[in-house]
């Protein structure tokens, strides 16, 4: 991944339709989502450069949630040149 000047791949991670099931008893969750990738530069317009999906798993530990585990599926690549290198 290319990071700039800034130290960010200048993206922006926009995450829609989110269902999330909660197991209060055994202290579980999992939630779904899809994600699409923005990105801008000074040489390429803005533009959506990957879409897919999040599947994410929480746990609770000491009163407390948080994440367990992400997946990333991928289903949709565009123009990464001005994202990953080579």
């Amino acid at each position: 991944m290319i990071r700039y000047e800034d130290g960010t791949p200048r993206t922006h991670h926009a995450v829609s339709n989110l269902a999330v099931e909660v197991d209060e008893e055994s202290g579980i969750a999992t939630a779904r989502s899809y994600v699409t990738v923005f990105q801008a530069l000074p040489e390429l317009p803005l533009q959506a450069i990957v879409a897919g999906r999040y599947e994410d798993r929480f746990e609770r530990r000491g009163g407390r949630w948080g994440f367990a585990e992400r997946r990333v599926r991928i289903r949709l690549v565009g123009d990464v040149r001005g994202h990953l290198r080579g």
